[in-house]
């Protein structure tokens, strides 16, 4: 079974302007097959559709167009019940300021109708996760931003949902706690296959955690695959750097008189960067003939497209929504 899975999933919102309505398409015609135990994370700029669509897939917005299934459960005919299975941390983590943060997690633990008996073993079992323990009985309010922060997912886990819903589940964390909540989601999606959908600006984060990761721009997914499938789409901007223990312009010439192609030539960290068409094949045989010239060869490296480099040449630098229709 699919854990998520959208269909043609689209959602417009009506503005009134100057009398007129102006439906504006925030996602558009978006298709996913998300599996059990999948780290999906969905990358976009800023009103690129992100947080609409999590909010479609946990049932809080109706779709205007097309559907989605979390588990197998419709999120318009099933709700409810789709609410019950999914745990979402907000991009604004939201806490009683004035209740302890064992207090906030007992009400939830209530909200979801856990017996009465699992609340304070599953509380217990949850902070020491995210190593909450010596602030359970300090007010929420009381606490930095990052603590705050790790609250609100562990709100979000408190029901241990099969489906989790984070968006921008590291923000305002010191890397030591990142790096927990990090392994953590990983941890949970390999023993408990809980499947996580993370939508992030974190490329960071994305590269490390994702299985698969969508790029949302305007509305519509336009590249999905894992990090290793994305990095691909750009492998023939894959550079060799030549570095070299002393520098003289005779390195330079040989390299500027023979056949190869030329990235970048920088004198002072006595470097050059080629690009090479067969990586395996032609990088021994190059070093040879250095080695031949003896030119003082220091270290020899390939610099592969990351994930942030295909994303930012996928996604347009501006974005804004697009105009569906006017009515009078």
């Amino acid at each position: 079974m699919l854990a998520i899975e959208t269909r043609q999933l689209t959602k417009d919102y009506e503005i009134k302007k100057d009398r007129k309505k102006i439906y504006l398409r925030a996602v558009d015609n978006v298709n996913l097959q998300i599996k059990e135990s999948e780290i999906y994370c969905l990358l976009g700029p800023n009103g690129a559709g992100k947080t609409s669509t999590s909010r479609l897939l946990t049932a809080i917005l109706r779709p205007s167009i097309g559907g989605a299934r979390i588990l197998g459960l419709d999120v318009v005919e099933d709700a409810s019940e789709v609410r019950s299975k999914v745990g979402l941390l907000t991009e604004t983590p939201a806490l009683y300021e004035r209740l302890t943060v064992r207090q906030n997690l007992n009400f939830i633990a209530q909200l979801y109708s856990i017996p009465k008996e699992d609340i304070n073993p599953r509380i217990e079992e949850i902070v020491d996760l995210f190593d909450l323990t010596e602030k359970i009985d300090l007010s929420a309010g009381s606490l930095s931003k990052g603590m705050r922060q790790k609250v609100s997912i562990a709100r979000a886990m408190i029901h241990d949902p099969p489906v989790l819903f984070l968006d921008e589940p590291t923000a305002s964390l010191a890397p030591e706690s990142a790096k927990i909540v990090r392994e953590q989601i990983m941890k949970l999606a390999k023993t408990k296959k809980r499947t996580f959908f993370i939508c992030t600006h974190n490329l960071f984060e994305a590269e490390r955690l994702a299985t698969r990761v969508g790029i949302i721009n305007r509305g519509k997914i336009i590249s999905q695959g894992s990090p290793a499938e994305l990095r691909e789409l750009k492998k023939d901007e894959t550079s060799t750097i030549f570095r070299f223990s002393s520098w003289s312009d005779i390195i330079k010439n040989y390299f500027q008189e023979g056949d190869y192609e030329i990235l970048e030539i920088d004198p002072e960290k006595k470097s050059i960067s080629i690009f090479i068409s067969d990586i395996e094949n032609e990088t021994p045989q190059i070093i040879e003939k250095l080695i031949n010239q003896k030119f003082p060869m220091f270290e020899v490296r390939h610099e592969y497209p990351t994930l942030e480099r295909v994303y930012l040449e996928l996604v347009e630098s501006e974005n804004q929504p697009v105009v569906k229709e006017e009515v009078e």
